[in-house]
């Protein structure tokens, strides 16, 4: 770190932390989509990323795997804003009570935080 500035510590140091907490909002987003159950793929398919306020609607998706969900979400996070992920279906508060897919993943941050600061 020696003949580093102010202004390139404070540069990289912000690169790194937000690459980190990218990382992390992926990870937990992800996990919360992987462990969605598949309801004939409206369930899975309606999560919505978004940035500076949570979605308000639904969406006429059906995506049994998730990976459409997920490549919207990987171009949608960001590293530095608020970002929400959000599914707005009536029924989706009833799976996350029987399911925990939201509950478990926040669980894990502390680990995933914990991996992604190696």
């Amino acid at each position: 770190m020696a003949n580093v500035t102010i202004d390139q510590f404070i540069s990289e140091t912000t690169k790194a932390i937000g690459g980190a907490a990218k990382a992390i909002k992926l990870e937990v987003f992800a996990g919360v989509i992987d462990d969605t159950r598949v309801d004939f793929g409206r369930l899975k398919g309606n999560w919505q990323t978004t940035t500076g306020r949570a979605a308000s609607g639904e969406v006429e998706n059906e995506d049994k795997s998730g990976s459409g969900v997920k490549a919207v979400m990987e171009a949608t996070i960001t590293e530095d804003g608020v970002d929400y992920l959000s599914n707005n279906l009536d029924y989706a508060p009833m799976w996350e009570e029987k399911d925990g897919m939201i509950a478990r993943n926040l669980a894990r941050v502390e680990t995933i935080v914990r991996r992604t600061k190696k």
